[in-house]
């Protein structure tokens, strides 16, 4: 199934891949780095739990609005909009575990939170994409 979101070759072995790559990172990289910076400041008032849980949602509008015709090139319909939201909230809960994790473990700063955290979840929102979104074979 990886395989299959990731292309016959490799993302990066195939022009249709490596374009959705750099346009992951083009959408993902403005939602990241807005998301981020608000997470580390909204960390001065609520939990990391909590400012996670708000950017995450304000993330989520937005890269649903951009995934699947920006990055992939496809129609975004309510049911591929909906497994999208679906696998973001999987993707969620892989962060949240994360961040709990992590501050078992250490008590790191709020952007070492942010990074690790995006380290994370960022390579799962990719296949997820890619996953839900691929054009049928021609």
């Amino acid at each position: 199934m990886a395989e299959a979101a990731l292309g016959a070759p490799g993302v990066l072995g195939n022009r249709a891949g490596l374009g959705q790559l750099v346009r992951f990172l083009l959408v993902g990289g403005s939602n990241t780095l807005i998301t981020l910076v608000l997470f580390v400041l909204l960390q001065n008032w609520l939990s990391a739990s909590a400012a996670y849980t708000v950017v995450f949602a304000l993330g989520l509008a937005y890269t649903t609005a951009m995934t699947a015709n920006v990055v992939f090139g496809s129609r975004l319909t309510w049911r591929t909009g909906g497994a999208f939201v679906g696998w973001y909230l999987l993707v969620y809960g892989v962060g949240l575990l994360s961040i709990q994790l992590l501050h078992t473990w250490a008590d790191p700063s709020p952007t070492v939170t942010a990074v690790l955290t995006v380290v994370v979840t960022a390579p799962l929102n990719f296949l997820g994409g890619r996953l839900l979104f691929r054009q049928p074979a021609a």
